[in-house]
């Protein structure tokens, strides 16, 4: 029997209006400087033209305008329409004008130039997923200087695991994440590792967030 493919992107649409507020309260405000911190370390430089995929509300927009400047530029991917109508409108108020912004479902897309890096923030879902996605962007990135980074939750490998698993629990139930709080089990150094080559991994903001980076595969 066939599984029925799941549809990610609607599992969100119950939560849009709330999911600054969410990702905020879980990190304490820091959420920008979490997101500047995984962009440094998989070295995002000024200039650069940025995929920001499942973009959301925009969230990642200021620290990435804070690396790459004026002379950079972000194409913007969401397929959740209200999501991406609060990402435009973050842009139109801080007078970000280097951004386009596109709904084009991640294996559809199809663009013009070639990009220098790609920022996946909070959207781990599963790896074969991710996998088509990477194979689908790889398309658009040097595959020497092209840099792929993600971003996501974790739960700790230290003593306060058993203080924030209730508060994940929260924020997943809260969001209606596509995800359970037994999948943050993983080992995204591994899993996402495995997908990158010369990859890079930090784990921060008490090892619930880490950052993997790396360049494209020579073949996907």
């Amino acid at each position: 029997m066939n599984e029925t493919k799941r549809n990610y992107a609607l599992e969100y649409y119950k939560s849009w209006r709330k999911y600054d507020l969410i990702v905020n309260l879980y990190q304490l405000g820091r959420d920008t400087l979490h997101r500047r911190k995984a962009l440094m370390l998989a070295g995002l430089k000024e200039g650069d033209t940025v995929l920001d995929l499942c973009c959301g509300t925009g969230l990642s927009f200021k620290a990435i305008q804070s690396i790459i400047g004026p002379h950079g530029k972000i194409i913007a991917i969401d397929i959740n329409e209200n999501m991406l109508a609060l990402a435009q409108k973050r842009a139109a108020d801080n007078g970000w004008t280097n951004i386009e912004f596109s709904t084009a479902p991640i294996e559809q897309l199809n663009l013009s130039e070639n990009v220098d890096f790609a920022f996946f923030a909070l959207c781990w879902y599963d790896k074969d997923l991710s996998y088509g996605w990477l194979k689908s962007i790889s398309r658009f990135m040097d595959k020497e200087k092209g840099r792929i980074c993600f971003m996501d939750y974790k739960l700790p490998d230290n003593w306060l695991r058993p203080i924030i698993y209730p508060l994940l629990w929260i924020e997943i139930k809260w969001l209606g994440e596509s995800y359970t709080i037994e999948e943050l089990k993983w080992k995204p150094k591994e899993v996402i590792g495995s997908m990158l080559k010369d990859s890079k991994y930090k784990a921060y903001f008490f090892d619930c967030l880490v950052a993997v980076s790396g360049q494209p595969l020579d073949t996907y």
